[in-house]
């Protein structure tokens, strides 16, 4: 009787004030409810979907939107970078999809001569971007860290040409979908090779210079978030330190025991020091005073070489296109910052 009622009022209202009309169909459209069917057909849904399993990985040119062409043109433009038409094609074929291509002619009974692929595998191109790659980055960490022994630049460069990382950088710079490869998603040791190509075919479009600063954007910003001698690992530390010492003609390293809390329980914290006749070398804490002088070790050569938290930021955008590199000196090896006595 009440709806009844308020529906009289309304029809009266909207007759005297056409211009309510929106007002009163927004009313009615936000008081309509789900009806008693809605919610068991969804639970109905979810348990069949549920049973299904997951949705299978498809490679993006399974959808009926999708245009090979404009997928490269908008991968040079995302990069800001211009790569000529064939260039591109080329450096994203892996040798497998032609070898995939050749199987299912022969299957089919399509001899090869009667229609050539006329594709080429970016074999060369990997191996020129490759051989730059490898040069430029040394040349850039040797630079960056000027104190850092030789076998320090070498382990850095291994950890930025490892698989791992170049994968991960060409994932993220959408190489994973436009890749024309056997096998889908592809393996990481063909996203590496396709980065390398890519680094290949902008030397061979553009420039060497171009080609570097796309390395240094993308390959060596991956040092950004990590600590060098997490990549570096310096076998007995102390030894090292002390023949560091002895080399420049300073006294020995001698550890101090700062302060220590626990030491009879499992939360036992040591703090060691580092000192060279008074003089302060470095700190570090351990659980126990090995661990601890140790680390203590390791903070002192960080501070020697250059790599404290508080080091100068590796130097990119501007700063790293003014980054003058020589190309012919290396750093001093650990070796020579050392006696003959063995470590």
């Amino acid at each position: 009787m009440a709806s009844s009622i308020v529906s009289v009022v309304r029809r009266v209202s909207l007759m005297r004030n056409p211009q309510s009309l929106y007002h009163f169909q927004f009313e009615i459209v936000n008081s309509r409810s789900f009806k008693r069917w809605v919610a068991p057909t969804l639970k109905i849904m979810k348990h069949r979907r549920k049973k299904a399993g997951p949705e299978p990985l498809r490679h993006r040119s399974v959808w009926l939107n999708w245009n090979y062409t404009a997928e490269l043109y908008a991968f040079g433009r995302r990069l800001n970078e211009t790569f000529r038409d064939e260039t591109l094609r080329t450096a994203l074929i892996h040798p497998s999809y032609l070898e995939q291509e050749e199987k299912q002619r022969q299957d089919l009974g399509v001899p090869s001569q009667a229609v050539s692929l006329k594709l080429e595998h970016n074999s060369g191109l990997v191996a020129s971007g490759e051989s730059l790659m490898n040069t430029y980055i040394k040349q850039y960490i040797r630079q960056a860290f000027p104190k850092v022994p030789e076998e320090g630049i070498c382990e850095i460069w291994e950890y930025l040409v490892s698989v791992d990382v170049l994968s991960h950088v060409a994932t993220h710079i959408g190489l994973s979908d436009i890749i024309l490869c056997a096998d889908f998603p592809p393996e990481k040791i063909t996203l590496a090779k396709s980065l390398k190509a890519i680094i290949g075919a902008l030397e061979f479009d553009q420039s060497k210079e171009r080609a570097e600063y796309f390395i240094q954007d993308f390959v060596i910003t991956q040092l950004s978030d990590k600590c060098i001698f997490d990549l570096w690992d310096i076998p007995n530390p102390m030894a090292v330190l002390q023949n560091i010492l002895e080399k420049e003609g300073k006294d020995p390293a001698e550890p101090r025991l700062l302060w220590q809390a626990g030491s009879n329980t499992i939360l036992a914290l040591y703090y060691v020091g580092i000192y060279s006749n008074r003089k302060f070398l470095g700190k570090a804490p351990g659980e126990t005073l090995a661990i601890a002088e140790e680390m203590a070790a390791r903070d002192a050569l960080s501070r020697i070489f250059g790599l404290t938290e508080n080091h100068k930021p590796l130097p990119f955008g501007k700063q790293g296109r003014q980054l003058i590199i020589n190309n012919n000196e290396n750093n001093s090896s650990l070796s020579n910052w050392m006696l003959s006595k063995s470590i």
